[in-house]
């Protein structure tokens, strides 16, 4: 009786080591916080099949996003809580890798888009498409992608890089930049554009509870603009 008890204490004892490991870095693989889901919008997060986007959904490294008609998702990324939202009808991957200074962010837009304010002092943006890539630090802009693959970002604040194999461009606040297929990247006054990540916002709390390693109930407490 003694021998069994041990046994089953020691394989009570492995599974809570296991269980408890994996809690650690599940935590650790989260790169961002869904703070709003409208309208139609689906994920595939690894081998699972596309699911509901939920308010509240974690994000891992890898996780693919789809939005349909009349769609809006926010999130916001755990490390200095910069913010990307993303429009109706677009297809963003949201790639991220955390390191002594916060989360690497890399954001694949294969159609769509999408606006983001990136906090200075983090470790980047860089906005990747089929036609160029936008390199980003502390700024906020919107990122277009059309039928075509061809990309368009348009500069709110900051100053951005917009490159592709054939040459580079600087991005500036009130300035426009494009690059197509096979084309070198250009840049031009921003003479009208549609600010729709900055209308109407209201200001909203997303509340979301977590234990910690003494197994004390927390709160994170999230204030947030949106439409």
């Amino acid at each position: 009786m003694l021998k069994k008890n041990k046994f089953l204490w020691s394989l009570f004892l492995v599974s809570a080591i296991f269980m408890f490991t994996n809690s650690i870095q599940a935590a650790n693989s989260d790169i961002a916080l869904v703070l709003k889901v409208s309208g139609e919008a689906r994920i595939k997060s690894g081998q699972r099949q596309w699911q509901q986007l939920k308010r509240g959904s974690r994000l891992v490294s890898g996780d693919q996003i789809r939005t349909g008609r009349d769609a809006l998702v926010v999130i916001v990324f755990t490390d200095d809580k910069s913010m990307m939202k993303i429009r109706s009808e677009s297809e963003v991957t949201i790639h991220g890798k955390r390191e002594e200074k916060g989360i690497a962010k890399r954001v694949y837009m294969g159609a769509g888009e999408m606006w983001a304010k990136i906090q200075p002092g983090g470790r980047g943006y860089r906005l990747e498409t089929p036609s160029g890539v936008a390199a980003v630090k502390g700024t906020e802009f919107y990122g277009i992608v059309d039928s075509f693959g061809s990309m368009t970002i348009i500069g709110v604040e900051g100053i951005m890089e917009l490159f592709n194999e054939l040459g580079k461009v600087l991005v500036n606040k009130g300035q426009t930049g494009q690059a197509g297929k096979g084309s070198i990247p250009n840049v031009s006054s921003t003479t009208q554009f549609n600010d729709w990540a900055n209308a109407d916002e209201n200001i909203q709390e997303l509340i979301i509870e977590f234990e910690n390693a003494d197994k004390l109930k927390k709160q994170l407490k999230i204030q947030y603009k949106t439409k």
